[in-house]
């Protein structure tokens, strides 16, 4: 009798404790920024990574999908190369545009997106912190094409944890924007190290004609999906931005960071959107995509009765979270106010989070895109109703209000768009949600009635949650809730006798 633990679950599982790492730096960052530059300091360092990473959404043109899909069908060594110089061509030509293009203009380009030419120094910063995440990215995309999953991870940990955390320690007495230039021409200098492993493919002269099919294909594939990701991005990028116009830089500062946990809140399950992209596409090429389907609910109940579990803990903990993470001076009615609101959006935005790569590799039709189109504009539309003509909440809270509406849409949308492809009876789904409803209302309850005896020290409410999760998923389980055999365990048991009657 052996064990067997298949490939896919052991990528999986690096890659989770890869994002552990990089949530629990994450965290360390902003506690560090918040003791050492205060609110303003975090205000300011939340702004520059919302404003980079809208900027990276539209210079990396939709090729976060692209270079890793094509890279994963690639059949020699020189297609790859074709795909990595096509699409890493187009990212550095207009990278170097962008930064020439701020940097001449930075007193305008501040005022747009800090609220104003006060932060016009913080332009160069955010250049070269720009510059650093560009070529990361492109080194990324190859590993993560290559589902050389030990390297990418390590490439994630060390720019993300290592290299913020060692210059926050090192240089702290140092000014935040200085800071900021440190950190981003950190990370540059490590992708290009990393870039090392793929230089043969780099060097390695390509044929005219082959660069030319790949920087089609790539545009092709890749261009509606740059659409939809800058979408997704403006969903983040412009509360912050919004906010800035409307209020002090201390409460844009609130929601960048509830932004910010909220994304880090959805590495639990970026894991199987990083796996699954180039590994549903070889078996989309493979014509398997029966095998697709077969896992697909349970994909669909782990993430439903995860999510809302982290949810309802999440909201009934805000202040505890930010008392604990960013410090007592940061908590408030304002703060815990726009958290809480953010953190109602967990759900959808997981859902959408894990989903969004089956729809991208099962299909070369943009669906994605027509969803993010009808969130953003239902963002867009709660914005306007809240800002300017119904005025019954501080613009922050207003602005928090009409970001978890239009992730709320996008989830709902990607569920309709996943079970149009592969249909199932919406029964099994409706089960799914009614018993994740009523067991949260019990174990949200135990929560609020504990809450009073557990927060003093910030260890007991980690035995406190780490003994809810254990009861609760113990309960799905005597529920004979299937996926956590099937998503959190995936081992096979064979058996000798086994294989000898299946030969």
């Amino acid at each position: 009798m052996t064990f067997k633990l298949r490939p896919i679950f052991k990528s999986i599982s690096l890659t989770f404790i890869a994002q552990i790492i990089v949530f629990i730096g994450f965290l360390f960052i902003y506690r560090l920024i918040g003791k050492y530059f205060g609110p303003e300091g975090v205000g300011e360092y939340s702004l520059i990574k919302k404003v980079s990473t809208l900027l990276n959404a539209f210079l990396v043109l939709g090729l976060q999908i692209g270079i890793p899909r094509y890279i994963a069908i690639s059949q020699n060594e020189s297609q790859r190369g074709a795909y990595i110089k096509a699409g890493g061509s187009i990212v550095i030509t207009l990278t170097l545009i962008c930064l020439i293009f701020i940097n001449l203009f930075k007193k305008y380009f501040a005022k747009i997106f800090f609220g104003s030419i006060t932060y016009a120094h913080l332009i160069l910063p955010l250049s070269l912190f720009l510059a650093g995440l560009i070529l990361y990215d492109l080194a990324y995309f190859y590993f993560r094409g290559r589902l050389q999953v030990k390297i990418f991870n390590l490439l994630q940990i060390i720019s993300f944890a290592v290299i913020p955390l060692t210059i926050l320690l090192l240089f702290k007495n140092t000014t935040l924007d200085k800071l900021i230039t440190l950190i981003g021409f950190t990370v540059f200098i490590t992708a290009c190290i990393f870039s090392i492993l793929f230089i043969k493919e780099l060097l390695t002269p390509a044929v005219m004609s082959e660069l030319k099919k790949s920087f089609i294909e790539l545009i092709h594939y890749s261009l509606p999906r740059f659409i939809a990701e800058f979408i997704y991005t403006g969903l983040f990028a412009l509360c912050p931005i919004f906010a800035a116009h409307f209020t002090s830089i201390r409460e844009v500062g609130y929601l960048s960071v509830s932004q910010s946990l909220l994304g880090v809140m959805k590495s639990g399950v970026t894991p199987l959107g990083l796996i699954l992209l180039p590994k549903i596409s070889t078996l989309v090429v493979q014509k398997r995509e029966g095998k697709i389907k077969k896992n697909l609910d349970y994909l669909v109940g782990a993430t439903i009765q995860s999510s809302f579990f982290l949810c309802v803990q999440l909201i009934i903990f805000t202040d505890v979270i930010i008392k604990y993470w960013l410090g007592a001076e940061f908590v408030n009615a304002v703060s815990i106010s726009v958290m809480r609101i953010v953190f109602f959006s967990t759900i959808f935005y997981i859902f959408h989070g894990t989903m969004v790569s089956v729809l991208d590799a099962v299909r070369i039709k943009p669906i994605n895109l027509i969803n993010l189109f009808i969130s953003f504009g239902l963002f867009l539309t709660v914005t306007c109703i809240l800002l300017f003509l119904i005025k019954i909440f501080r613009p922050i809270v207003s602005l928090s209000i009409s970001f978890t509406a239009g992730f709320t849409c996008l989830g709902i949308l990607t569920y309709f768009s996943i079970r149009k492809i592969f249909p199932e009876k919406s029964k099994k789904d409706l089960n799914y949600l009614w018993i994740t409803v009523g067991l949260n209302i019990l174990f949200g309850s135990v929560s609020i009635l504990a809450k009073s005896f557990i927060v003093s020290k910030l260890y007991y409410l980690i035995i406190f949650e780490f003994f809810l999760v254990l009861i609760y998923l113990l309960i799905l389980w005597l529920l004979k809730m299937n996926w956590l055999t099937q998503v959190l365990g995936i081992v096979l048991l064979k058996t000798t006798s086994k294989n000898k009657i299946e030969t």
